[in-house]
């Protein structure tokens, strides 16, 4: 896929996946409330109790992130001349300059295919984010190797594609910058 290099490329969240996804978040809520307030199994209520409360908790967060990315009409996904802003999942990156990237590539994590992307200054990138975000970021990091990691689950286009456009858009960052350091033997400072 070949863009230009001046022009934006903008994801907005796939509002039929995101559709699936607070569904099924609220149907782990609802197992989670049957778990804790079930009461025809005296003998494993308390570990049913746990899992329901974990259920409800974990899937409760999952159902807000979700029905907050459907109603914002704020882009999940942007790439352009300088770098790209992740926001299509809880552990997305944010702004990334194409600077600080150190490499870009697709690996497979649990039979879903995924951009990951390794940048130069990890620990600075880390430490930005906030306490619970922070520690999945650094535990998918020492998985993977890749400082942060892109899933389809939130964008309408193909992984495949995004992949490109983003090697293509760190490249010519890269050329960029390169020449922008070439010598000039005319210029003496």
């Amino acid at each position: 896929m070949s863009t230009s290099y001046n022009q934006q490329h903008v994801e907005y969240p796939s509002r039929k996946r995101m559709a699936w996804l607070t569904v099924g978040a609220a149907l782990f809520v609802a197992a989670g409330f049957f778990l804790m307030f079930d009461d025809s199994s005296a003998k494993g209520s308390a570990i049913s109790s746990v899992i329901g409360l974990f259920s409800i908790l974990f899937f409760g967060l999952c159902l807000c992130y979700s029905l907050v990315k459907m109603i914002k009409k704020e882009p999940s996904f942007v790439v352009d001349e300088h770098g790209f802003v992740d926001s299509s999942s809880y552990t997305s990156g944010g702004l990334i300059a194409w600077k600080d990237v150190e490499n870009i590539f697709m690996y497979e994590f649990m039979g879903q295919k995924m951009i990951g992307v390794k940048l130069w200054d990890e620990k600075t990138f880390l430490d930005r984010q906030n306490g619970m975000k922070r520690k999945l970021m650094t535990a998918n990091s020492s998985m993977v190797d890749a400082t942060v990691s892109i899933a389809q689950n939130s964008l309408t286009i193909l992984l495949d594609q995004l992949y490109i456009m983003m090697v293509e858009r760190w490249k010519q960052s890269n050329e960029r910058a390169n020449e922008g350091d070439s010598f000039d033997p005319l210029n003496n400072d």
